[in-house]
């Protein structure tokens, strides 16, 4: 970039239509590799710009490019996803809609980790790149990242040569909302965010009648206990110095209720 741009001064006059972008995006949330329609919407905006734009990278992933002279090439990545969770803020562009799980199941489904403004950022910087194009020279890339709330859709687009077919980059640039006052722009040296990794774990009981718990071997009380020696694993295993979280994010136990009986006189 030119140190005298004046690439930044005409970002308020994007506001109205990217705030009509977010909150449709966020009226209409889709679950991870689901993500049909935003992924739609993020190419057809791209297209528009003018950048070269290749959709089904890595299952519901989107990649735009736009060569614009020599220099470095500068990667932007945002990602897509919704989590399977109701949306209860009231908001008159709330979401209502409703998908389905990993195991087939009809679920909620809402923006509720920012994705949506993710996208929406996506589209206001390759807007104002396009715009301002005699601010700055090389080549940007646009990735739209399908599925990263279970940690899938990096690993899907690289899979499918997501760095073979666009070009390694020199600087990858990412980001997140964080709840933190409007207008601050929030950053550190080294680690930001987090990597994570997901357990899931079986108990094995035994089943009784609710009347004579002593003959079962109850996997509501074993899951119970499992759930507080899990929170010692960082204060008794985890350096001061270090960094990490244990959280049990759902727990199910049991398939039935035996039916209550009643006379009828």
């Amino acid at each position: 970039f030119r140190k005298d741009t004046t690439m930044f001064d005409d970002i308020s006059e994007l506001l109205p239509d990217l705030r009509a972008l977010y909150e449709d995006l966020h009226r209409h949330p889709e679950l991870s590799f689901a993500e049909v329609r935003t992924a739609g919407i993020m190419a057809e905006r791209l297209s528009a710009l003018g950048y070269e734009v290749t959709t089904g990278v890595g299952v519901t992933g989107v990649v735009a490019t736009l060569d614009n002279g020599p220099g470095p090439t500068v990667l932007l990545r945002g990602d897509i996803d919704a989590l399977p969770v109701e949306e209860a803020t009231g908001l008159p562009y709330a979401s209502t809609a409703i998908g389905h799980d990993s195991d087939g199941n009809d679920v909620p489904v809402a923006h509720a980790c920012g994705h949506d403004m993710h996208a929406t950022w996506l589209i206001g910087v390759a807007t104002q790149l396009v715009t301002h194009r005699e601010a700055w020279s090389g080549k940007v890339m646009i990735v739209v990242q399908p599925a990263e709330e279970i940690g899938g859709g990096a690993n899907a687009m690289i899979d499918d040569h997501l760095f073979e077919r666009f070009g390694t980059p020199d600087v990858a640039l990412g980001q997140h909302v964080t709840p933190a006052p409007a207008g601050w722009v929030l950053y550190r040296d080294g680690a930001v965010m987090t990597a994570s990794d997901a357990l899931k774990i079986v108990l094995h009981g035994r089943g009784a009648h609710g009347s004579t718990p002593e003959q079962s071997v109850d996997p509501a009380v074993m899951a119970a206990a499992t759930v507080l020696k899990l929170q010692t694993v960082v204060s008794r295993n985890i350096a001061a110095t270090d960094s990490a979280v244990v959280t049990v994010g759902t727990v199910h136990v049991g398939t039935s209720l035996v039916p209550r009986l009643v006379a009828l006189g």
